[in-house]
């Protein structure tokens, strides 16, 4: 971890409920649009357009810039009442989508900037349309302003020439320095007429305010695992404040298929992200290969909880992803709903389909939910249009359970439509979904309470999604380290504001007792306090704190503790560096004892000879693993049952304070299988040649 990780403000925008007006949800006088890489021109997006539309009743102008140049080029009038479509040239244009010379390069004519010069607040939704394809991206305004992203999107499967993962980046001020890293190393990243001009570990760019820099990892008819989901969870880290946009154009869901479609949606930094989450789901049919929400942690140790159970699905680290099985939606229907909590903040996509065809699948990037969610989506400009193809599908909304549904408005062209019955939340009764199809024109929803928007729809092979929803609600939350900075001795606590109530939590675990607006910690690991003001409860952001002094973590597992003679077993090595400075030169060695033969062994980082795992550098925070497999046998030819026990060390150039607890150890019963039940129900043949 670097030295600016030491003390970690985690601020966000100031809201109440009582004496301020709420923030909307991507609605923002100020937009990027980074440039992004399909993997055929015309294949992914053709024709796109961007819509713009606002709540103001007054008209006010709003100017288009394109990369870095000075002069608009476009201005237009907006107001609640005259929405505008913004029509570009088709494929790859150069603005929007960029040809095979201008990408892994930096690009200063490239990307768009809206603005309004007076201030007034707007949403900008992109959409983009081909033979077969289509896409929505929804700018998330200045929400969308950060300096630590993750690049997101959903495996990207099967082959076909078209098929490709794309991150666009545009800075928003002078000399910005931007490292990508983190994913995985077979990952090869375009430069050019080639598509494997990248191939380090981690690579840094500079940029100027407004200039931009596009990634792609092309799949092709040769896909690799590295670049059909190795880029998910990447990090992109820089200086000053960026945009991104990321997703993959095209992509597919099906093993062994060409199906695919285009999936793009712009994210917002780390530090916008929550830990609660509501998806409904789209038309997809029941086999699940384009209905789930996928999670990407950004700490840790990070539990993830489905529907209310209080056993986590999985647990996933800074970098990981989950896909959540569909059978988790309250049904196979459309409109059906799934509620998801994790122990830290979490970046939540979702893959959803206009149809019941596998290749209408669309993405969104979705927003927390809180109870600081507008309470208005004025509007949604021509619901029914991308960019000149006609779909059809239909309107999602998450709603406050407290708000009467008559209170829940939703008008198109053709006057208030019909709400239908609402869809419990499972797990979390604060909320309830609708899915409301057919509306046609210009779409908006009023309440008065919380919700969250979203729409999709198809035309004939055409998938797409777009979502309108919160990322700018969240209270002003602001956590430091302050004492020693480190363990003993460090403390944190909420600066700058005050809250009705607090609570601690150690890895996601409420600490009993941890009431103040300050805590001291006594065990390395990840923090956050949940506060209260009024009547909302709002999470910060993860906090991470580490030992003054190295502190190695060793945990072992084994996948079968009892087996029969000859059987092979495999052992999982967690190692996990919780102090706060690197410790270099780390070796961790598996001596097998007699009776356990080693067989094979694959190692998350460095190299592996037996029985040395060479790790070198780690810092604080890494979590490496090492699986190795050995053939179990008895040592006695006398024996019918022994116990192997396997132990793990670890060297390094520091001195292993030990502080936290290590797991080096675990047994291994090994059994003499009877001869007898050898061949038991098996017939023998004895031929006897007769010379």
């Amino acid at each position: 971890m670097s030295c600016y990780n030491l003390k970690k403000r985690v601020v966000f925008v100031v809201l109440s409920l009582l004496f301020s007006s709420l923030g909307y949800a991507q609605l923002s006088d100020l937009h990027y649009l980074p440039p992004l890489k399909q993997g055929a021109n015309n294949a992914g997006i053709r024709e796109q357009a961007f819509y713009l539309s606002t709540p103001e009743t007054t008209p006010f102008t709003v100017n288009v810039f394109r990369g870095t140049n000075a002069t608009a080029i476009a201005t237009f009038t907006v107001s609640n009442a005259s929405p505008v479509v913004y029509t570009l040239p088709n494929g790859d244009n150069n603005i929007t989508l960029v040809q095979n010379n201008l990408t892994g390069v930096v690009l200063n004519n490239s990307g768009l900037r809206f603005e309004s010069p007076n201030g007034e607040n707007f949403y900008v939704n992109f959409r983009g349309s081909s033979n077969s394809q289509s896409a929505s991206l929804t700018s998330k305004g200045r929400s969308a302003m950060g300096r630590n992203f993750k690049w997101g999107g959903v495996p990207n499967l099967g082959s076909e020439n078209s098929k490709s993962n794309t991150l666009g980046i545009m800075a928003t001020e002078d000399d910005t320095t931007i490292d990508l890293f983190g994913y995985d190393p077979g990952c090869e990243f375009r430069v050019g007429n080639n598509r494997a001009g990248i191939t380090a570990d981690t690579y840094q760019i500079t940029l100027d305010a407004n200039e931009s820099f596009v990634f792609e990892t092309y799949i092709g008819t040769a896909p690799t695992q590295a670049h059909e989901d190795g880029w998910i969870g990447a990090s992109i880290v820089s200086d000053k404040d960026i945009v991104i946009s990321n997703g993959s154009m095209n992509f597919g869901r099906q093993v062994g298929s060409g199906n695919r479609d285009a999936g793009i949606d712009q994210p917002v930094p780390e530090n916008r992200l929550g830990r609660e989450y509501v998806f409904v789901r789209g038309r997809g049919n029941a086999n699940g290969w384009t209905e789930f929400p996928l999670l990407i942690g950004i700490a840790n140790n990070t539990q993830i909880f489905i529907n209310g159970s209080a056993t986590p699905i999985a647990t996933i680290n800074n970098g990981e992803y989950f896909q959540v099985p569909s059978t988790n939606y309250s049904s196979n229907t459309v409109g059906a709903n799934m509620y998801i909590r994790t122990s830290n903040d979490v970046y939540a996509y979702q893959c959803l389909a206009g149809s019941t065809a596998a290749y209408t699948q669309g993405l969104n990037f979705v927003a927390p939910i809180n109870c600081l969610l507008p309470d208005t989506m004025d509007n949604i400009p021509e619901i029914r249009d991308a960019a000149g193809t006609t779909i059809t599908g239909g309107l999602t909304v998450i709603a406050s359970s407290t708000t009467p549904n008559a209170n829940i408005i939703v008008t198109d062209d053709n006057g208030t439509a019909t709400l239908p019955a609402p869809n419990a939340v499972a797990g979390n009764a604060d909320w309830k979904t609708f899915y409301i199809p057919n509306l046609t024109g210009d779409v908006s929803v009023s309440s008065t309470g919380p919700i969250a928007v979203g729409f999709f729809g198809f035309n004939g092979a055409r998938g797409l999604a777009g979502y309108y929803s919160g990322f700018d609600t969240t209270p002003d939350v602001n956590l430091e380290i302050t004492g020693s900075l480190c363990l003993p001795g460090a403390s944190l606590r909420v600066v700058d504001e005050t809250f009705d109530a607090y609570q601690w939590y150690y890895e996601g675990n409420l600490i009993p007792g941890a009431t103040s607006e300050t805590y001291d910690p006594t065990s390395a690991g990840n923090y956050y306090v949940q506060v209260t003001k009024g009547p909302c409860s709002y999470d910060s952001n993860t906090l991470a704190t580490y030992y003054c002094d190295p502190d190695i973590k060793l945990d072992k597992v084994v996948d079968l503790p009892v087996v029969n003679n000859d059987d092979l077993v495999t052992f999982t090595i967690t190692v996990e560096s919780l102090g706060l400075n690197q410790v270099t030169n780390l070796v961790i060695s598996d001596n097998l004892p007699p009776g356990l033969e080693f067989i094979s062994a694959s190692v998350s980082s460095g190299s592996f000879s037996y029985p040395n795992w060479n790790i070198g550098t780690t810092n604080s925070g890494d979590i490496e693993t090492m699986t190795l497999v050995a053939r179990a046998t008895l040592n006695s030819i006398y024996s019918t049952t022994e116990t192997h026990t396997n132990t793990v060390t670890n060297s390094q150039d520091q001195i292993d304070n030990n502080t936290s607890t290590d797991n080096p150890s675990v047994d291994v019963q090994v059994n003499l299988v009877p001869p007898t039940t050898l061949i038991t129900n098996r017939r023998i043949t004895i031929r006897v040649n007769k010379n």
